[in-house]
């Protein structure tokens, strides 16, 4: 599978993520920033820890957001967005 885009509303603004597919899981980011990476376990998704994400320790990301992007925290109601659209595209 290869990367995609998807659209997530977070505090009721639109945000697109790219969402990159790996072995197990999915690394997320808003424009050249890693800002996380989701696992499904079960029929649940988790926000995986930093340290378990490879990409994160290869490139020294430090989730700053460029200048001129707004931050994204991903809570549970934004890895429920962008697992609901996971699963869309896979289908």
């Amino acid at each position: 599978m290869t990367a995609f885009n998807i659209q997530i509303s977070h505090n009721g603004e639109p945000f697109i993520l790219s969402i990159m597919p790996k072995d197990d899981y999915f690394i997320i980011s808003h424009g050249e920033n890693i800002i996380g990476a989701t696992r499904q376990e079960g029929s649940d998704w988790i926000l995986m820890q930093r340290d378990e994400i490879e990409e994160w320790r290869l490139v020294g990301c430090d989730n700053h957001p460029a200048q001129n992007s707004k931050p994204i925290i991903l809570g549970a109601a934004e890895i429920n967005q962008i697992a609901g659209e996971i699963e869309n595209h896979m289908k």
